[in-house]
Formats: C-alpha cells, sequence, structure tokens
C-alpha cells in the first residue's frame, strides 16, 4: 500500500523554514514545494512523459500561493493526459513569445535605419542626408491605409510595395517612385543578408508593370553654340551683388561639376603646381577621391580669388559667414537674376552641356566618363584601369575650356 501524502495547506507553506540543504514539502499529484538554504521557495511539478520522469518549474511563492499552483497543476495534468509535454509546451511558447519581440524590434523602420547607417561609409554626406529625407518623405508615409514604417520587415507584402508605388506615380512622381523602389531593393537585400526576413519580396516586383517605361531623365543645358555664347556672356556680364557667386559661375562652365563640389570647394583641395583638383571621399556621391585636372582659364580665375580671398578654407565663401561656403540655391538664383528659367539651364545642366558638346566633336568617351566621374566599363575593366585616362582628361578639359572661349569670342 502506498504511503497517504497529507496535502499542504497555507500556513505550512508559509511557515516552512530553510535548511542546511535544500528540502521539499509534498502537496500530492506531483506538486511539490522546494525550499532552498537561502530561503527561497519553489513550486515544481513531477511528472512521467514517454516513460521519462520530468520536472516543471511552476513558479516561486509567494508571488505563487498554493491555491494557485495547485490550479497551474490540474493544467498541467490535463496537458499531459492530451499527449503534450508540459515542458516542450513552455519551449515553445518562450519561443513565440521571443519572435514576437524580434518582430516588434524588426520593424521596417528599425531595419531601414540600420542599412542606412550601414550605407553612411560608401555615399558622400550630402547624398545620405538626402537619402535619410526621402525615407521620411516617401518610405514612412501613409498610401491609401498603408503605411509600412512600423510593421514587422518579414509581414510587408508586395501588395503593400505596389501600393506605395502607385500612390507615387499617380501624384506624378514616377521618377522618385523608381527610386524608392530602389532604395527598397537595398534594404529587403540588406534585411535578407542579415536574416531579418528570409526573402527579398522586392525582386519580385515588375517595376515596368507598374510605372511603365522609364523616361530618360535629361538635365535643361544649351548645346548650341548661339545659346552657349549668349550663356558666357552673360556670366561674364553678371552684376550680382556677391563677388564669390560671380566668380564661382565664372569657374562652373570650364569645370562642370555638381552644384555641391564648387560650392564647397577648398584651398586645401588646389594644387596650383600640378593644376589639379582633389575633391576627398566624402564629397562625392560615390564614396570615392576625385582628381579633376585644372585648364589654365580656372588657374587664372582662382589666382584672382586668391587675391581677393575671404576665408581660409573656402574658395567661394558665404558673403554672411566666411567659414561657410556659398548656400546650396546661390547659383540657381544666379541664373534665375540673369533672365534664364529653370527649364532653359540649371547649375547640372553644365555636366549635360559638357558631355554633349565632347561627344559631338567625337571624344574618347571613356575620358568624358572619366571627367564626369562617372563609372567606367565593368567591375573588372575598373579593377585594370589604374591609369583612370590621367594625360587624355587634362587634354579634353583644356580643348573644351578653349572651345567655350572661342565660342563666347565669336571665333568659332
Amino acid at each position: 500500500m502506498g504511503r497517504t501524502i497529507t496535502p499542504l495547506n497555507a500556513k505550512k507553506v508559509k511557515e516552512a523554514k530553510p535548511k542546511d540543504k535544500k528540502y521539499k514539502l509534498t502537496d500530492g499529484r506531483g506538486l511539490f514545494l522546494l525550499i532552498k538554504p537561502n530561503g527561497s521557495k519553489l513550486w515544481r511539478l513531477k511528472y512521467r512523459f514517454n516513460n521519462k520522469e520530468k520536472e516543471y518549474a511552476i513558479g516561486v511563492y509567494p508571488q505563487i500561493s498554493l491555491a494557485k499552483a495547485r490550479k497551474e497543476r490540474e493544467r498541467l495534468k490535463e496537458l499531459i493526459a492530451n499527449g503534450i509535454d508540459p515542458s516542450e509546451q513552455k519551449k515553445q511558447d518562450k519561443q513565440k513569445i521571443k519572435e514576437i519581440e524580434a518582430k516588434k524590434e524588426n520593424t521596417f523602420y528599425n531595419i531601414s535605419q540600420k542599412w542606412l547607417q550601414n550605407y553612411k561609409g560608401q555615399v558622400s554626406e550630402s547624398y545620405h542626408r538626402r537619402i535619410g529625407n526621402d525615407f521620411e518623405r516617401y518610405l514612412y508615409k501613409t498610401y491609401n491605409d498603408v503605411n509600412i514604417k512600423n510593421k514587422p520587415i518579414d509581414e510587408i507584402t508586395r501588395l503593400d510595395i505596389v501600393t506605395i508605388l502607385e500612390a507615387l506615380k499617380d501624384k506624378g512622381l514616377d521618377e522618385t517612385a523608381r527610386r524608392v523602389k530602389q532604395k527598397l531593393n537595398q534594404i529587403f537585400m540588406y534585411a535578407v543578408t542579415h536574416e531579418y526576413t528570409p526573402h527579398n519580396i522586392i525582386a519580385d516586383i515588375d517595376t515596368k508593370s507598374i510605372l511603365g517605361k522609364k523616361k530618360k531623365k535629361s538635365y535643361p543645358a544649351f548645346t548650341k553654340e548661339k545659346d552657349i555664347k549668349g550663356l558666357l556672356l552673360a556670366i561674364d556680364e553678371y552684376q550680382g551683388n556677391n563677388y564669390y557667386t560671380r566668380m564661382a559661375l565664372k569657374v562652373l562652365p570650364y569645370l562642370f561639376v555638381r552644384s555641391f563640389n564648387i560650392r564647397h570647394m577648398e584651398w586645401k583641395e588646389i594644387n596650383f603646381k600640378t593644376k589639379e583638383w582633389t575633391i576627398p571621399a566624402n564629397k562625392m556621391k560615390m564614396k570615392k577621391e576625385f582628381i579633376l585636372p585644372l585648364p589654365q582659364q580656372v588657374i587664372t580665375l582662382l589666382n584672382e580669388l586668391k587675391e581677393n580671398k575671404l576665408s581660409d578654407k573656402y574658395v567661394f565663401p558665404s558673403p554672411i559667414y566666411k567659414d561657410r561656403p556659398l548656400s546650396e540655391n546661390t547659383l540657381t538664383t544666379a541664373l534665375r537674376r540673369m533672365g534664364y528659367t529653370k527649364d532653359e539651364i540649371v547649375p547640372h545642366g553644365f555636366r549635360a552641356m559638357f558631355k554633349t558638346i565632347t561627344e559631338e566633336h567625337d571624344k574618347q568617351d571613356k575620358v568624358i566618363k572619366a571627367l564626369l566621374a562617372h563609372k567606367i566599363g565593368n567591375e573588372v575593366e575598373r579593377a585594370y584601369n589604374r591609369a583612370e585616362y590621367k594625360k587624355q582628361k587634362r587634354e579634353l578639359i583644356q580643348w573644351y575650356a578653349d572651345y567655350l572661349d572661342e565660342v563666347k569670342n565669336g571665333s568659332i
């Protein structure tokens, strides 16, 4: 005949004292209270499952009272009777909780910000900042009740993305929609690589079926010699109040760099001996140092600027704060004051003008691209092309500067 177990009572549980060694107070049907030498009291259930003896941790007294422990025992016994191992069930429940918490952390916002931080070292500071602004402006907004900002990235559907792209298209922002999809693809590739999501759903979306055929983007620029002559003469005759704006406008056609680069040109970047301008990687869109040979016309203008320099840092300083460069819209505003509309010319248009003119004169395509800091050929070709067409670049940029002078002076 088996040993009779006297059930516990609340008083006995409360008054149980610790001993030198841990011991048990049994309540019956597998439930017992484990008292440790440090005074802690732990509820446990002893049970058999698949002919193996196991132990399940119910909780700590007094957070779990005797009555609650008994109630939990009955629940666990029912699971066992139904062929469910309570310990395995507990592990599965913990895993589900862990996955839920992970989903809360792995929202599209958090992952996109991680990608953005990782991307920071690959592009210029200004371009990186612009991407961040685009995220706020386009990716974190609500479109037709769809908002992916705080949604777990592995729960975002293709339909969510299509809804966003179609909404942007409906607003006439086709090119913006293409850029958004491109960035989404990069974010999802990053997410797959770091196992935040199992699949890149963006790769399965056909851009053409949503946005149609891509329209070739072209910046407004002058390519006819009579128009170029008028523009260059207008720049020479420009009477704007700021000397450095006038000088920046004179330099820009010869160098055809991005507005950001011309405005942020620094004296330490100019080598008058070698006649070169070294633009550091952090100022370049693709985060790679760029060395641009300077035609003699620009050297002459820089020497004049050096004699009249206001700042020891910037070649074209702000008229208000000499430790800062010209503001972002300065050159565009100057072109508008000269009477040119945004449909006729923008600062970026000088790049298009250079490309068009040099192509029309059958100049070497790879040298043209090199002067524009564009990628040349495939990755293998770029890896082996260490010369970077230094001699050809210098010859072409000087030819182009001379060509502009000849057009302006009417000798062509």
